[in-house]
């Protein structure tokens, strides 16, 4: 290594954002350890096929919370900053009234939906439990993006998703010992009491928050731009939903089109080739907190400076994934189930496809922050469109090998649309082809 490449990134790791983002970091391998730790201990405790209903119907209530969550996710990021920036009260006071009943609403309509659906396939008691998972995970999802903003990433998402996936962590470690026959309903209960949990931390921790920045907001009117607001917020819903999609539909439909089996086969390897890409998302979390700061502040040299440091750490991070996963990824899949080991080259294809999507995540951040949610939808509406048609094409054709090839071919796309939409509409890049330039 020369001289002067030593230096850049010993003055990179200097930064005072770098060293804040090795805090992020470790949050973020402490959430793959425990999802890992999680569906490791769920293929083992549940039966095979049981195994393939969890990962239907985890799929299914991922999805649908993101539905649930009305959107609220991102509006509350920005909305915070925008109005603690102006010290408004008032607006403040209204972005948690709106935020609150928007998802109330949103959730009662998914689960109306969902609810009997469920209980035609699954019985009464499950789609009780699945139910209340994914309201309690849309809630915990709007409150992990509002403590992430307000206080730290580790407060946010770090403390929401410890106490989300730890009760049932524990559940299934002690049907392994114990010789107890695992059940998917006691599995959901559990992970509903995590997420329960999850957000009583989180109110606590806001209303903290919020009475040292504004002693006197109790006492101030709640003012609410409703209209606005619900047209942001309907952009960032739409933009979200297939967001989820995007991130789920391929498991539902090898679980239509195949069986819950290799549903459930699928299911671990894409969880893999998403932790593989946590690491790169780990920037993602960092940079949404910051980037809507300095965005409204108006610093444009510091936010430069910011989107260097994001690409330089995104860009060590892909190679070492990659690395990491080249090596161990099929050891993994072994560890996980032994009849999951074949599936490996399937997995290397998906973590190309997820790396890509890695590098350009910021920038979709980007265009979900500035106003530019519009754009943003009609990326992902192309990117699910693109997904959904070659999975029905590819599926019965090629088995797995089909599903991961069409996910990463639209991941593909996905990223290089947002990388130019977020350059053209904004003049920032956040992806490593920015490294290029400098």
């Amino acid at each position: 290594m020369s001289l002067s490449m030593r230096d850049r990134l010993v003055a990179i790791l200097q930064r005072p954002d770098i060293r804040g983002m090795a805090g992020v970091i470790g949050v973020k391998v402490v959430m793959v350890v425990l999802n890992f730790t999680l569906i490791a201990l769920a293929a083992r405790a549940l039966e095979t096929d049981e195994f393939g209903y969890y990962s239907i119907l985890f799929s299914a209530a991922g999805l649908l919370l993101i539905t649930a969550a009305a959107g609220q996710e991102l509006f509350v990021i920005r909305s915070w900053n925008e109005f603690v920036v102006r010290k408004d009260m008032g607006r403040i006071k209204g972005l948690f009234y709106f935020s609150v009943g928007l998802c109330t609403a949103a959730s009662i309509l998914v689960s109306a939906g969902f609810l009997p659906w469920v209980s035609w396939w699954y019985g009464w008691h499950t789609a009780l439990a699945v139910t209340c998972f994914m309201v309690l995970s849309a809630v915990l999802q709007v409150s992990n993006h509002l403590l992430r903003t307000s206080i730290s990433v580790a407060a946010g998402d770090g403390i929401g998703n410890v106490c989300q996936v730890t009760p049932a962590i524990l559940y299934l470690a002690w049907c392994l010992v114990s010789a107890h026959d695992a059940h998917l309903t006691e599995l959901f209960v559990f992970l509903s009491i995590g997420a329960f949990a999850g957000i009583v931390v989180h109110f606590v921790m806001m209303r903290r928050r919020v009475r040292k920045l504004f002693p006197a907001i109790a006492s101030a009117k709640a003012v609410s731009d409703r209209l606005e607001w619900l047209a942001r917020s309907a952009r960032m819903w739409a933009s979200n939903t297939l967001e989820a999609i995007n991130q789920y539909v391929d498991v539902l439909i090898i679980g239509y089109l195949m069986s819950p089996t290799i549903a459930g086969a699928y299911f671990v390897t894409v969880r893999l080739a998403n932790l593989f890409a946590a690491a790169a998302d780990s920037i993602n979390l960092f940079a949404t907190r910051h980037f809507s700061r300095l965005y409204y502040q108006g610093d444009r040299q510091e936010l430069a400076r910011f989107l260097d440091s994001v690409a330089w750490i995104t860009l060590a991070f892909i190679v070492l994934g990659l690395l990491a996963i080249a090596g161990g990824g099929y050891f993994a899949l072994y560890f996980i189930n032994e009849e999951y080991a074949v599936y490996y080259p399937e997995l290397m294809v998906l973590c190309c496809g997820t790396a890509a999507l890695a590098v350009a995540r910021p920038c979709g951040s980007i265009l979900m922050l500035t106003g530019y949610e519009g754009q943003y939808l009609r990326i992902i509406a192309a990117s699910v469109t693109l997904r959904v048609i070659a999975l029905f094409a590819l599926i019965p054709h090629f088995g797995v090998m089909g599903a991961v090839v069409s996910t990463a071919a639209s991941f593909v796309v996905a990223a290089t649309m947002m990388r130019r939409a977020a350059k053209a509409s904004t003049g920032l890049d956040a992806t490593i082809v920015r490294l290029m330039a400098t």
